[in-house]
């Protein structure tokens, strides 16, 4: 897929940008790019990865709880492979889940309602946007087409072309060495444990979304749990409350 490689527009703005949730709101202030997970954040995809990880674990004689299921929500299925179901044969089994997964994303991953919205308005302000998952290129790019946002994606990393994925750092370090810009000039949304971790330790300001309660022990700048209720906000007022000169984008 031919991504969008438009030179990286940064806002530069006389009026202040903000994130808007409920009472929440993050000052955008110096932010270049917004950074997305995918699997959860922006697509319901949890079901086909399980339903595939389960039957391939099966295959080879291994049962997994829920629980461990549980643990690996958001990382790679190479970690799946090798921790849970077999260090030997990796890219065999792994190449097994992958595919039995693909095969049911068509009719089975769904948009999270508002997510193709938020990146839209983010592309539009001048945002450079990227995908930071860990789900395969291939899974990546069937989800691009699916939410229609081919022309807004400036960069997309996947874990399967790193050495170390979620909840390691070097996700999104990679993903900022692309983007071209400092950890100070970004924002993150993630939905899962290894995500947040992986993104706070990368030094990015991050937005935690769904509705586990279980996440609000991470250091996050918004919890939101419906990202279809997100505003992003242009003001006149240069200080981060909105007055009565702010209108929605």
């Amino acid at each position: 897929m031919a991504f969008h490689r438009l030179a990286l527009f940064y806002c530069q703005f006389l009026n202040q940008m903000l994130l808007c949730y409920g009472d929440q709101q993050l000052l955008l202030k110096d932010i270049k790019a917004v950074i997305f997970d995918l699997d959860g954040t922006l697509v319901e995809s949890e079901a086909v990865w399980t339903e595939a990880k389960q039957y391939i674990a099966k295959r080879e004689k291994v049962n997994v709880s829920e629980r461990v299921m549980l643990a690996y929500v958001g990382r790679s299925v190479t970690d799946f492979v090798k921790e849970v179901i077999a260090p030997a044969n990796v890219p065999l089994i792994q190449k097994a889940i992958i595919e039995r997964a693909l095969v049911r994303y068509d009719n089975n991953v769904l948009e999270i309602p508002g997510a193709s919205d938020l990146i839209r308005k983010f592309s539009s302000n001048g945002f450079a946007v990227a995908i930071c998952s860990s789900a395969p290129i291939k899974a990546i790019q069937k989800c691009i087409k699916l939410l229609d946002i081919e022309t807004c994606i400036n960069t997309v990393v996947s874990t399967e072309s790193l050495s170390r994925g979620k909840p390691d750092k070097l996700p999104y370090v990679e993903t900022l060495r692309l983007l071209n810009i400092s950890s100070n000039h970004a924002i993150a949304f993630e939905d899962a444990a290894a995500g947040l971790t992986s993104s706070i330790a990368a030094g990015i300001k991050t937005v935690c979304v769904g509705p586990s309660i279980e996440l609000y022990r991470f250091p996050c700048e918004m919890f939101v749990k419906n990202i279809s209720h997100i505003n992003l906000v242009e003001t006149h007022d240069r200080s981060s409350k909105i007055d009565t000169e702010t209108f929605y984008l």
